[in-house]
């Protein structure tokens, strides 16, 4: 097994269980009797099996992949530390060099296209460290993937926002299927389910939750499905032929790529076949001796025509909470307030229409509700709950039914992504330096000029679906995912130290 050179244990308050022990199931061969065999270990570091008679078998390693991870309910972190070499800045890097070979050789139809996704929270991480703009490190990104032989780079910012319009969708529709009760069947609440260190938590620990997460695909898998769909038909090739790679602000993003619902049995090709953190990809830039503050800039490529990055309005948990907030009161109430007046709303902007609750004053547990204009009765209670101490908080309160949030905006990470754990560190490694970068890393995310998510796609989703567009069948096969209750085989609690 080989680890991510970038992996770091960092930021453990919202640790819950260590890994003592993996359920892996591993067949040990068992002879009836013991003729006092000996393990020894070359120089290789190779295992051998060293019989009386000085005859020795070399042994087999156990094999542990990101689907085994997935499947393992003996460990849960903020991140998952068991990284393939798959997943890495180095296969990408290898990727590149045998598209290299082959045009070399004069073979270049066999080379595969390679589409890079950039995640807008490791644009910011970037722009913090090279003091620059994200449109800056945007177009240089650009650049010094294209100048490897990167055919593509993405802003998955695109994806997030076709998951902002059919999450906001989603949500409406549950709400009306349950008229607006919370709690009583499976529609409501609604949990986000963007973040896959939060989906990993509740299939292995807390499956009674899974009914009520939204089944809407996180942007980095929405961009999947456009590259290995849309971009095959459009680059009239198979889906197999493009490598896709997505820029991450989180460790977990790897676990999310490697699900088995988002593999192409048809064409054996993940939707994103591999994920590289921010931190790995400045690796990349140290290990290339690319000096990215004086890098030159290449135009953006873009899916619907335009030549800007732009930002939704709320945290770096995406801005679910802000938009779907604002789409609902106009879908179901008829009150239009913008996502953007939800996001000022949070921060401590008063008004008339809202009440915002810090609970125990604490920045990462938010309550915010819609009120009747008229009655001032609550319309709809929200809530954004980040990092393991207060998602468990939240859990209590979902198992007991006493949970009155018609929808949460989850994130495994205290301050949401901003705070992945993939993201670039301050070189000041005290609680107090790391907590600055972050506030800075979220400001710095926030500064994009705001769009709204249906006016940058709504074009795209005609292109890509047809007359029907969301509602077609396509959307809805192509759009949403599904979660599985992981059963407990052991309990890490019970080993003996």
């Amino acid at each position: 097994m080989s680890f991510s050179g970038g992996l770091r244990l960092t930021d453990l308050n919202d640790y819950i269980t260590p890994g003592q022990e993996c359920i892996k199931p591993v067949p040990v061969k068992k002879t009836s009797r013991s003729d006092g065999s000996q393990i020894k270990v070359d120089t290789t570091g190779d295992y051998f099996e060293v019989t009386k008679d000085g005859s020795s078998t070399k042994l087999e390693a156990a094999q542990i992949t990101l689907n085994d991870c997935l499947a393992c309910s003996g460990c849960v972190t903020s991140a998952e530390t068991v990284l393939i070499t798959m997943q890495s800045h180095t296969e990408l890097v290898s990727v590149l060099d045998e598209n290299r070979k082959l045009h070399n050789e004069g073979r270049g139809d066999e080379a595969k296209k390679v589409v890079v996704t950039v995640a807008p929270q490791s644009r910011a991480s970037l722009a913090l460290k090279y003091g620059i703009s994200t449109q800056c490190v945007a177009k240089r990104m650009t650049h010094v993937l294209k100048t490897m032989g990167v055919d593509y780079v993405l802003d998955s910012a695109f994806g997030r926002d076709i998951t902002l319009v059919e999450s906001a969708r989603e949500f409406v529709r549950r709400y009306r299927a349950s008229n607006g009760h919370v709690g009583d069947g499976q529609s409501l609440p609604v949990l986000a389910s963007w973040c896959p260190g939060w989906v990993c938590y509740a299939e292995k620990t807390h499956a009674s939750v899974l009914p009520w997460m939204s089944t809407t695909r996180s942007p980095q898998q929405t961009m999947g499905a456009i590259v290995k769909h849309y971009m095959a038909k459009k680059l009239q090739t198979s889906p197999d032929r493009i490598y896709h790679v997505a820029i991450m602000m989180c460790y977990d993003k790897k676990l999310e790529a490697s699900r088995d619902d988002f593999y192409n049995d048809i064409y054996k090709t993940r939707d994103v076949d591999c994920v590289v953190t921010t931190g790995e990809f400045d690796r990349l830039l140290n290990e290339t001796h690319v000096d990215f503050t004086s890098a030159p800039e290449a135009p953006l490529d873009s899916l619907n025509n335009t030549d800007s990055v732009h930002a939704s309005a709320g945290t770096s948990a995406g801005g679910g909470l802000e938009y779907i907030l604002s789409y609902a009161a106009r879908e179901l109430f008829n009150i239009d307030v913008s996502p953007g007046l939800v996001a000022a709303v949070g921060k401590g902007e008063a008004h008339p229409l809202f009440e915002v609750k810090l609970v125990r004053n604490q920045s990462d547990h938010r309550e915010i509700t819609l009120l009747d204009p008229t009655t001032k009765q609550p319309l709809l209670q929200f809530a954004a709950v980040y990092g393991f101490r207060h998602l468990q908080n939240l859990v209590r309160k979902l198992k007991s039914k006493r949970s009155v949030y018609h929808y949460v905006e989850v994130a495994a990470c205290p301050s949401a992504c901003s705070n992945g754990g993939g993201q670039l560190q301050p070189e000041d490694p005290s609680p107090g330096a790391k907590k600055q970068w972050v506030a800075n890393t979220e400001r710095t995310y926030a500064q994009d000029t705001c769009k709204l998510p249906e006016d940058s796609v709504r074009e795209f989703i005609y292109e890509w679906f047809g007359p029907h567009g969301l509602d077609s069948d396509d959307a809805q096969r192509l759009l949403h995912t599904q979660f599985h209750g992981v059963e407990a085989t052991a309990n890490p609690l019970g080993v003996s130290w």
